[in-house]
């Protein structure tokens, strides 16, 4: 009996470290992706002007591949 409540105190004990392993490395990569981003990078927010530069680059470009 006693070996029983061992072998399951001992299961319990290494899911529950399992978990908690997981979720420390689940933490650590979100924190390194999070990381990793440019620092000019922003939700949604795009400069016109580099769009258009860019358009403007592409059509100057285009025309000396003819």
């Amino acid at each position: 009996m006693v070996a029983l409540l061992d072998m399951t105190v001992l299961a319990v004990a290494t899911v529950g470290a399992l978990a908690l392993a997981s979720a420390v490395q689940w933490a650590m990569l979100q924190t390194t992706v999070r990381s990793m981003r440019p620092a000019t990078a922003r939700d949604g927010v795009v400069r016109a002007q580099l769009v258009h530069g860019t358009a403007q680059l592409a059509r100057a470009h285009a025309g000396n591949h003819r």
